[in-house]
């Protein structure tokens, strides 16, 4: 494993460069959340179309 001290040096000069990878980090985690919801939201409908059943199943209560 190579010396990072490069990369703790390069965000002491320059914090502004961590404020963008923290962004880039949260977009990525939010998107790829979002998406395993969409594909699985998506999957469920193929099944629930596939059985015959274009009734929505009821949600469940929140709380």
């Amino acid at each position: 494993m190579g010396n990072s001290l490069w990369f703790i040096t390069l965000l002491q000069e320059k914090p502004w460069l961590g404020f963008l990878i923290g962004l880039a980090f949260l977009a990525v985690m939010f998107g790829s959340k979002n998406l395993v919801v969409y594909f699985y939201a998506r999957s469920q409908e193929k099944k629930r179309l596939a059985a015959g059943s274009s009734v929505p199943p009821e949600e469940p209560p929140h709380g």
